[in-house]
């Protein structure tokens, strides 16, 4: 009995050591939750409480991996890189690199993971620019239904402030105008993007 509890935790420990990516299906967090249900009902809430702990971090990885399959592979000519994903304290960043020849467009995403955090400070971020007035090399943009602030300096970038409360960003490498990168972000997927945020804090 001790050494398969020392198993068990061991195997936890590579788990955690290995990026915590031992579970990440649907049906490990049934597994998951039916294992709460059972520390409730024996009062065991601080194991309950772990256990919980547990299906937040499969269900962070579940987001990321649908964030990766909304943003399209192919956008206007340019083939987007693998996204790398990064959590912590809360807030989820997604960046993916979109190339075409020399020229590279690198696009960020920004959000809270079900808080309202980021949600504010996108917020306060577009009512400063609402409220800004124009400024040189700076436009207040529309991308369907979103607002946005394209900077057409000489390094363009293009900042779309979703209802959700997340941010994208599109930042321009060789050669790239910021009136491309406004269409850039018209052919992504963000109204879909934002639904889904929108749920996904519901």
């Amino acid at each position: 009995m001790v050494k398969g509890c020392v198993a068990t935790v061991v195997a936890s420990l590579i788990g955690v050591f290995l990026g915590g990516s031992v579970i990440a299906s649907a049906d490990d967090l049934n597994v998951i939750f039916k294992k709460v249900g059972e520390l409730v009902e024996q009062k065991n809430y601080p194991g309950a409480i772990s256990e919980l702990s547990w299906a937040k971090e499969e269900l962070e990885k579940l987001h990321q991996a649908r964030l990766k399959e909304i943003l399209p592979g192919d956008v206007e000519g340019f083939k987007g890189n693998e996204p790398e994903v990064q959590s912590a304290l809360g807030f989820t960043t997604l960046e993916r690199e979109y190339v075409k020849g020399e020229q590279t467009i690198t696009l960020s995403l920004s959000g809270g993971s079900g808080g309202e955090a980021m949600g504010g400070l996108a917020g306060l971020a577009k009512m400063g620019m609402m409220m800004g007035g124009s400024q040189p090399g700076m436009n207040k943009v529309r991308i369907g239904s979103l607002t946005g602030s394209l900077n057409t300096s000489d390094s363009p970038e293009l900042t779309v402030f979703l209802d959700s409360g997340s941010i994208v960003q599109l930042r321009s490498g060789d050669g790239v105008k910021g009136d491309f990168l406004k269409k850039f972000a018209e052919a992504l997927k963000l109204a879909e993007l934002d639904s889904y945020l929108k749920g996904a804090k519901g």
